[in-house]
């Protein structure tokens, strides 16, 4: 098995999964296939055909890659009882003057309705789209779109809208408040003052969220302050705040080099792989860093495995035939996650494997992971 054979077995695939998909995870599946629109683009074509939910799948993505031959009249679809359709009428009201039929979607009782009102947002902010997105963000019962909200209020760049969300702040749970930093940090929120609230979060939270508002504002070259609560986290925060602290700061910070070394040389599980992935980078320690990874992988700590896609995105044979065992895991997200760093080696046999796995969702995700590249 080449490259180009597992290609032509991946487009037959794809081309089956599409012409065949009706359970209940259809839509969303077929909804995933935006970065292999183009390579899928008459399979896609012929499916968007039907009057059921994965044609209005199709459809939408043939819309989003801009493929789409034909554009179905919106302002029927809108008022459909399919919720595929009607998302699909949300996605197309990209104009301004449509942007009522925008703001109804975003309260629309299907959750594909409003996370494809957040996308037209999204393709093309006007002004008020803002104190839309911030109500979102407020009520909707699905955690994931209100994090999206979040998200598109940075793009939108609208400051009022940003402190007006600020105020629930408290009633947030976690997932929203990372992605409100993030907002934060987007450009256009940035230039109207999103730099102010995050520092002011960094320099009042000694928490994860004041950690990574100070990440971010790292990576922006702001001043000590950033780097400073950084390494407070590597010392005293939880995990996951080291961990942020070692992805963020620069081998150049006084210490850093040295900190990162304790912490390669530590049983701490977890921190010890950050550290020592980082560790490879330098040439003078490559070698023991390699060395430790490899002694890592041989033993049954909880980071083991870990360990061992260090290695095998390096080529070393044992941790490649390793990963290849997890193809047969109980878990698809567990397989699809080993059949994508297959991919990247280039371990073309175990990607033929996964593509002819028992789930749907790992046959066409690996389908599309192949034609994409």
């Amino acid at each position: 098995m080449n490259q180009a054979r597992t290609a032509e077995l991946a487009e037959a695939v794809a081309e089956r999964e599409i012409a065949t998909a009706s359970d209940a995870m259809a839509y969303e599946r077929i909804a995933g296939l935006r970065s292999c629109a183009a390579d899928l683009c008459w399979p896609l074509r012929r499916r968007a055909k039907g009057a059921d939910d994965v044609a209005a799948a199709a459809s939408l993505v043939l819309l989003e890659a801009g493929l789409l031959e034909e554009l179905p009249a919106s302002a029927s679809l809108g008022r459909t009882d399919t919720g595929a359709w009607r998302a699909f009428a949300a996605r197309m009201a990209v104009e301004p003057g449509q942007r009522a039929r925008v703001y109804t979607a975003l309260v629309d009782p299907d959750r594909r309705v409003r996370h494809a009102a957040i996308e037209a947002i999204l393709s093309s902010p006007v002004p008020g789209d803002g104190r839309n997105l911030v109500e979102v963000a407020r009520l909707d019962p699905d955690i994931s779109l209100r994090r999206k909200a979040l998200l598109a209020l940075g793009e939108t760049g609208e400051f009022d809208s940003l402190l007006e969300a600020r105020e629930f702040w408290d009633s947030m749970v976690e997932a929203s408040r990372l992605a409100y930093l993030q907002a934060l940090n987007a450009p256009l929120a940035r230039k109207r003052g999103g730099d102010m609230i995050l520092t002011r979060i960094m320099e009042s939270n000694d928490s994860l969220e004041g950690a990574v508002a100070a990440s971010l504002l790292y990576r922006q070259r702001a001043p000590g302050y950033a780097a400073s609560r950084l390494l407070h986290a590597l010392h005293e925060g939880s995990l996951s705040e080291k961990l942020l602290a070692l992805a963020s700061l620069s081998p150049s910070e006084p210490d850093m080099q040295r900190e990162v070394l304790s912490i390669a040389q530590s049983d701490s599980p977890y921190l010890r792989i950050a550290a020592l992935e980082l560790t490879l980078k330098a040439p003078t320690e490559a070698g023991k860093a390699l060395n430790r990874l490899q002694a890592i992988a041989l033993s049954k700590d909880a980071d083991s495995f870990e360990a061992a896609k260090i290695l095998a995105m390096r080529g070393d044979e044992a941790s490649i035939v390793r990963v290849e065992r997890q193809l047969s895991t109980p878990l698809a997200a567990e397989r699809l996650a080993a059949a994508r760093l297959l991919f990247k080696v280039k371990r073309w046999s175990a990607v033929a494997r996964a593509l002819a796995d028992d789930h749907p969702d790992v046959r066409l995700a690996t389908a599309c992971d192949v034609l994409s590249q």
